[in-house]
């Protein structure tokens, strides 16, 4: 079985690195071939990648079995489908499993959005976009009320399980705050992050 995983470095790929990291813990082996591409070099845009792993020239893309497969979401879904269900990391088919699909989906979408706009916002030519830097923080900021509001009461996601959409929605909140998005006012954001951050798989990756 060929899985390979095409990554740059500090880049939302993180996100499936960790996901990696929680399937390949305990493991003899690696699930997946490691490709380290560099966009400065334009390893994403050469005429192979295009055609072979990702037409959109993006990272994170995994391929598997000769197939490729590309955006962060889908690459955590399938990850869990193929891989999660022995080690109880992801949900088998059930309403369990719509609701990790729901906060993976939702993490992409209304974290992953504007924390792309704020990165921009913060590296304007000329200085920082602070109309735009604004907007995107409040979004961010009515998106962790939600993630807070969800957790309250509860270890993880689902409640008493850790899944991968906990290791999914993790990464991004990670991503959010070396951005300076600050989570002290999320109590139970910062409580179920220290839970995340402290599994052996990802402890390094922070």
């Amino acid at each position: 079985m060929s899985l390979v995983f095409y990554y740059v470095p500090y880049s939302t790929a993180s996100v499936t690195n960790a996901v990696l990291a929680e399937l390949e813990y305990g493991l003899p082996t690696p699930l997946a071939q490691r490709v380290e591409l560099s966009l400065q070099a334009g390893d994403t845009k050469t005429p192979k990648y295009l055609s072979t792993v990702d037409p959109n020239g993006r990272v994170p893309a995994i391929v598997h079995n000769g197939v490729p497969i590309w955006e962060s979401a889908a690459i955590t879904m399938y990850l869990g489908e193929t891989f999660g269900g022995d080690k109880s990391l992801y949900p088998p088919p059930s309403p369990a499993r719509g609701e990790a699909m729901k906060w993976i989906v939702w993490t992409n979408l209304t974290l992953a959005v504007p924390g792309k706009q704020l990165g921009i916002a913060m590296r304007a030519e000329g200085g920082a976009d602070a109309p735009a830097e604004e907007k995107a923080r409040k979004e961010i900021a009515e998106g962790l009320q939600v993630l807070d509001g969800a957790l309250k009461g509860k270890e993880f996601l689902l409640g008493d399980q850790y899944t991968l959409a906990d290791t999914h929605m993790w990464s991004f909140v990670l991503w959010l705050t070396m951005m300076k998005v600050g989570l002290e006012e999320y109590v139970e954001v910062g409580g179920w992050m220290k839970r995340v951050g402290g599994r052996p798989a990802v402890q390094g990756l922070s």
